[in-house]
């Protein structure tokens, strides 16, 4: 329940930061330490000394684009958590579905997949949802990874009836995390 808070926590405060680019970039490599992640160039990068306080701490890294579409700022973000005890990447990833579906409103699953991540099976999870009834809709991609006593949460937020192709970079980009 924690991830699931802070992840949606993390794309709702981080609306204010970024916003989103109709140009099709090249994606680059961002390098964070213990993974790399791909972006597009023109999108802001936000390190936890540009946070809001309201970010949790958990979050290591998130990407913005430079303008909103209809309002809404999309973003990526990459979350670490202390896991107390190392746990597959796939139950890791059910455990994280499953309390999308108890803990958000208006909870709506659009597509589960699995994706090998260099070797290591993993799933992603594309939903909508909102964090209280008050807030907008969002559309979430979501892909997670596990590494000894860390997982790791990958969520990109966007309105639902963001353009198809902005929703294409940000699976992409949310694709792109790999665990070094």
């Amino acid at each position: 329940m924690l991830a699931v808070c802070l992840i949606i926590l993390c794309a709702v405060f981080l609306t204010s930061c970024g916003g989103a680019n109709k140009d099709t970039q090249t994606l680059k490599a961002y390098e964070g330490g213990d993974f790399t992640i791909t972006i597009n160039p023109t999108w802001k990068i936000l390190n936890q000394s540009d946070f809001y306080a309201e970010i949790p701490q958990e979050t290591v890294v998130a990407f913005t684009t430079p303008e909103a579409y209809d309002g809404f700022f999309i973003n990526v973000n990459v979350i670490r958590e202390d896991l107390k005890q190392e746990v597959s990447t796939i139950d890791y990833a059910r455990a994280n579905i499953n309390l999308s579906g108890q803990n958000l409103t208006d909870y709506e699953k659009i597509q589960e997949a699995k994706i090998d991540l260099n070797g290591t099976a993993s799933l992603i999870h594309i939903f909508q949802a909102r964090l209280n009834p008050a807030e907008k809709l969002i559309r979430f991609v979501q892909l997670y990874a596990t590494k000894g006593n860390y997982g790791y949460i990958v969520t990109g937020g966007m309105l639902p009836d963001t353009l198809k192709e902005i929703r294409d970079e940000v699976g992409t980009v949310v694709t792109s995390f790999r665990l070094k």
